[in-house]
């Protein structure tokens, strides 16, 4: 690896430290007589949020140079799926970091779109999420980073917006939803920028709404759709079918609340750029799923010492005021030249409760390995586990969108339970003994779907459909919702 991406991230450590040696947090561990990464990795331990929570509260209250020299009122909320959520610091310096991150990302599309003005000369569509304040006599701000990215961007870049991000930032998510959706539906949209799960239901909507068949007959000069938050592969194969006609463009981002780390800078490829000069700095630890009940207790190696197609889990210091921060994602690289990711999975996303430990990423595997085989495609799927009522034993359920149904679902089901046997020798042992019975298919039609979101999630903009259901609730209702929608089916199909 050149010396280029280690010069790049020793600067932006240094002045990581220099910054937050002002701080509480440096002072204690001494950030002032830190002089390179070994040093760092040695003196500062790796942390999760709950480890800072107290100092964040502290922050909340009115108390700053804590974490980040500067004053603090504003907290990007995570998009967690269960819990109160994380609030995130955003100081000054990391919301001009998201600024200029979302520069290199319109300018990456310009270089390698001539015809740029071409969206210009029509409309945007964009589904922020909101910003509240903590109560009514704070001036502390929560909110979604999307939001505050909204609110900062240019103000002529509102006139060619469907709706004013301003406004959408004040308004509940359903009331958002459908007033941007009502104006698109008159508008000449051209890009659409939302997590993909919203809008694929924004598409699935507008057709409804009209009667029309094909995107293309609302929208035919679309050609953008940014996406970020979830993975923009799951949904590629849906949106290739709504949008069949159309020249179409994808960019994702890949970011958290914690901060952005990088984007699809070539349109011909599906892994993405790490941006290494931009107020964050890189850590990672090989092989995380070894090592899951101990991961503070690894060793981390820097970016400019990683390999290609090892699997890491992401560890952050950014200019949020965090430092040695544990990001749940797990990472591999596909380019060391010019750094490349992929993100294959989540650390915490895990499937045991009958000691099969199931990983998301190794569902998903056995899933894509069974479509290709039985020429069937999908787009969302989540899975899940209970103790069948009928048999008395454990059994899997697997919610499934699909892009084209099997003609034969049982047979589906079959090959996938064997992709995942070879793929999971726990899962393969417990089949073996039948201490789990064979999987069940369900249809995760848009309807069930989004019942069970509306029952067990706050919709936000960047609300994220879990893969792996933990929660025997959160199951049945998977269960309830889906076979209830059934019926429905039936009738729409004729049947």
């Amino acid at each position: 690896m050149p010396g280029s991406v280690e010069k790049a991230q020793k600067k932006v450590l240094g002045h990581m430290l220099r910054k937050g040696a002002q701080t509480e947090y440096g002072k204690r561990y001494r950030f002032s007589g830190i002089s390179g990464f070994d040093e760092y990795v040695r003196n500062v331990p790796m942390i999760t949020y709950v480890d800072i929570e107290p100092y964040i509260e502290r922050v909340k209250k009115g108390e700053q140079y804590l974490l980040w020299p500067s004053n603090i009122q504003n907290f990007a909320v995570s998009a967690g799926t269960t819990g109160k959520g994380k609030h995130i610091p955003l100081s000054e310096d990391r919301l001009r970091s998201d600024q200029r991150f979302m520069r290199k990302v319109i300018l990456s599309y310009i270089k390698q779109n001539p015809n740029f003005l071409h969206f210009f000369m029509g409309s945007h569509v964009s589904l922020p999420g909101n910003i509240e304040r903590l109560d009514p006599k704070s001036n502390v701000r929560l909110g979604e980073i999307s939001a505050y990215l909204a609110k900062l961007s240019p103000g002529w870049l509102s006139l060619f917006q469907v709706r004013s991000p301003q406004t959408m930032i004040r308004e509940a998510w359903t009331e958002k939803f459908d007033r941007t959706l009502e104006m698109a539906i008159k508008s000449d949209v051209r890009k659409i920028v939302a997590i993909p799960s919203w809008a694929l239901r924004f598409f699935q909507r507008a057709l409804e709404i009209t009667g029309k068949k094909h995107i293309r007959e609302i929208w035919p000069n679309l050609r953008l759709l940014i996406c970020g938050g979830e993975a923009l592969n799951t949904y590629r194969p849906h949106f290739n079918q709504l949008l069949e006609g159309l020249d179409m463009d994808y960019i994702e981002n890949y970011g958290a609340s914690e901060s952005y780390f990088a984007f699809s800078d070539d349109l011909t490829r599906t892994d993405l750029r790490l941006i290494i000069d931009n107020g964050v700095f890189y850590e990672w630890i090989p092989n995380p799923k070894e090592h899951k009940d101990n991961l503070q207790g690894q060793k981390t190696v820097p970016t400019w010492q990683v390999e290609k197609g090892v699997p890491y889990s992401l560890v952050v210091t950014s200019n949020s005021g965090l430092f040695r921060y544990m990001i749940n994602d797990v990472i591999e690289f596909t380019d060391l030249e010019q750094p490349r990711i992929q993100v294959v999975g989540r650390v915490s996303e895990i499937f045991d409760r009958f000691g099969e430990a199931v990983e998301s990423h190794e569902a998903q595997s056995a899933l894509e390995a069974t479509a290709e085989q039985t020429g069937d495609s999908f787009s969302v799927f989540v899975m899940g586990g209970l103790i069948d009522p009928d048999i008395g034993a454990p059994r899997h359920y697997w919610f499934i969108q699909w892009v084209d149904e099997p003609r034969n679902t049982e047979e589906f089901a079959r090959i996938l339970d064997a992709n995942l046997r070879k793929i999971n020798r726990h899962y393969h042992n417990r089949r073996e003994s039948m201490g789990i019975h064979p999987p069940v298919l369900l249809n995760l039609t848009k309807d069930a779907m989004f019942h069970w979101r509306d029952k067990h999630q706050a919709l936000h903009a960047q609300t994220k459909m879990p893969r792996i259901l933990d929660e025997e609730e959160k199951i049945a209702d998977m269960i309830t919702f889906c076979r209830d929608a059934e019926p429905d089916l039936e009738k729409k199909s004729g049947g």
